[in-house]
């Protein structure tokens, strides 16, 4: 009798200890996974969230002006982060963000009608000025705005 009651603690003890060896291997995974589905939501739900439109474009000379049009449902955040593609159709090259506009080509950008908080919130327009390292002469453009998290506008245009 004392033989099967220390056995059966011992084998009890030896459950035990393999359930928890075996909760402290599953738990940091399954954590792991957990935390990388809920970073992709939210990455998910940002470029839901996000949209823009070109709404028009205009030159002087050197300078390209296209007006965009944040027409998503949330603020966007880091216009200089994103890539502005632009040229004659054949020769498009992306232009860097210089907010000085001393390089050439490069781009900057201000917030026509900013409600004075300085971002780009729903429903305000973002002109981008484009200084050409050549005069914008008469022909077929393009132009493609790329923003941070992936979402884009494109447009072809004439002059």
């Amino acid at each position: 009798m004392a033989e099967s009651v220390i056995t059966v603690a011992i084998i009890t003890i030896a459950c035990v200890i393999c359930a928890t060896m075996l909760v402290s291997a599953i738990y940091p995974a399954v954590n792991r996974a957990s935390s990388s589905v809920i970073s992709s939501s939210a990455k998910l739900g940002e470029r839901i969230e996000t949209s823009i439109e070109i709404i028009a474009e205009g030159n002087q000379s050197l300078y390209e002006y296209v007006w965009v049009k944040n027409t998503g449902s949330s603020p966007i955040h880091q216009i200089e982060n994103s890539d502005i593609f632009f040229g004659e159709i054949g020769n498009i090259q992306r232009i860097t963000f210089d907010s000085s506009l001393l390089a050439t080509p490069s781009w900057n950008y201000s917030i026509e009608n900013d409600d004075g908080n300085g971002r780009w919130n729903v429903g305000e327009t973002v002109k981008i000025t484009i200084k050409s390292s050549s005069e914008i002469t008469a022909g077929d453009y393009y132009v493609k705005i790329v923003l941070y998290n992936g979402i884009s506008d494109e447009e072809k245009f004439s002059i």
